[in-house]
C-alpha cells in the first residue's frame, strides 16, 4: 500500500492512497474546517472498515440487507497524545430475514477478527463497546 499527501495551506492536506480518490484532511479550527481532522479520519476509518465487514458477513449468510448505519462516539485521553480510550459503535441494521444471532455474529466477527483498523486500535489499548438494533424492513 502506498500513499501520498500534499500540503494545501495552513493545516489542510490532500491525501491519496493507491490511486484512489483524494481525501482532504483539515487539522485547523473547527469553525473553518473543510474536511475531517486526522483523528476524525481514524474514527471514520474504523466505521467504514467494520461496515464493510458486516455487509460482507451478512451477505455470506444470505441475509438481504437493505440498510446499515453506524453512529460512533469516541472518548480521548485528556493529555497529549490525546489517543482514543473508548469507542462506542451503534449499528442500525435493516433487511429481510435479519436475526439477532446473525447481526451479533457479524458485528463480533468484524470487531474481533476482520476489521483491521479496529483490531489495530484495540491492540493499542482502545476499549470498544458495540451495540445494535434491527429496524423493520
Amino acid at each position: 500500500m502506498k500513499g501520498h499527501l500534499v500540503h494545501e495551506e495552513g493545516l489542510r492536506f490532500r491525501a491519496i492512497a493507491d490511486e484512489t480518490a483524494e481525501i482532504r484532511f483539515d487539522a485547523g479550527d473547527r469553525e473553518t474546517r473543510r474536511g475531517p481532522s486526522p483523528v476524525q479520519g481514524a474514527l471514520l476509518s474504523v466505521m467504514a472498515c467494520t461496515a464493510a465487514d458486516v455487509v460482507l458477513i451478512l451477505q455470506k449468510q444470505r441475509v438481504r440487507l437493505t440498510s446499515l448505519e453506524i453512529d460512533a462516539e469516541a472518548d480521548r485521553a485528556s493529555e497529549d497524545p490525546k489517543v482514543f480510550t473508548k469507542i462506542r459503535l451503534h449499528y442500525r441494521v435493516r433487511g429481510t430475514g435479519l436475526t439477532d444471532a446473525a447481526v451479533k455474529r457479524a458485528i463480533d466477527l468484524s470487531s474481533e477478527k476482520y476489521c483491521t483498523v479496529g483490531v489495530m486500535l484495540r491492540r493499542g489499548g482502545v476499549d470498544f463497546v458495540n451495540t445494535y438494533e434491527i429496524l423493520s424492513p
